[in-house]
Parts: structure tokens; C-alpha cells; sequence
């Protein structure tokens, strides 16, 4: 028996073929930036598929863009800019020190190899 998709699901299904067809673009285009993501609640689970490729410094750009717009998401209904830039800046900030510390494992384990 086959199960019929949900327009839900095959609407996702295609924004995940819309990724794929970005990522491509930005791939062969150094001047292009690009980071997207898409997400489908099931109502088992959140299924997500995303991309991002570029530059350290276009993408960092990006995710700062990307943080004030999930932060001021967050803060909808809190009428007051109190922390939004700091929090922002966090975000970026721990972006950051993450690829920092996975830089210098990353070389532990390369130097305890050796």
C-alpha cells in the first residue's frame, strides 16, 4: 500500500532540490555566498537540510544577518532591543572560538598521529 505524500512533504522535498540547485550556483561562482536552510516538522521530528558555502568572511557576514534575524524572531513580543546586538555579537563570537577549538584539535590529533 502506498502511502500518499503530504503537499507539506513534497513542498519540502522540493525546496531541498531548490538547496541543492543553489548550492551548485554558488559553487561555481567565487563571488557568490550563499547559506540557506530548510526544515519540515513531521510532527515526529524536525528533518533539516542545508548548505553554506563561501568565504570565512562573506559567511561570517552572513551569519551575523542570519543570528539578528532568529534573535529578533526570539524576542517577538518582548518589546525592547535590550540584548538583541549583544546577542549577536555572542553568536558570532562563538562561531568563532568553535572553529578556533576545532582548529587546535584538529592539530593535536594531527601532531599525536605524527
Amino acid at each position: 500500500m502506498m502511502i500518499q505524500k503530504s503537499i507539506e512533504e513534497v513542498k519540502f522535498e522540493e525546496a531541498k532540490k531548490l538547496i541543492a540547485e543553489l548550492q551548485s550556483i554558488a559553487t561555481f561562482n567565487e563571488n557568490i555566498t550563499c547559506v540557506v536552510n530548510v526544515s519540515f516538522n513531521d510532527g515526529k521530528g524536525v528533518h533539516s537540510a542545508s548548505s553554506a558555502i563561501g568565504g570565512k568572511s562573506e559567511l561570517l557576514k552572513m551569519y551575523g544577518d542570519i543570528a539578528e534575524a532568529i534573535v529578533y524572531e526570539f524576542m517577538k513580543g518582548h518589546n525592547c532591543a535590550c540584548n538583541v546586538n549583544e546577542t549577536i555579537e555572542h553568536a558570532i563570537e562563538g562561531a568563532i572560538n568553535g572553529f578556533k577549538h576545532f582548529k587546535h584539535e584538529t592539530k593535536e590529533k594531527t601532531d599525536e598521529n605524527n
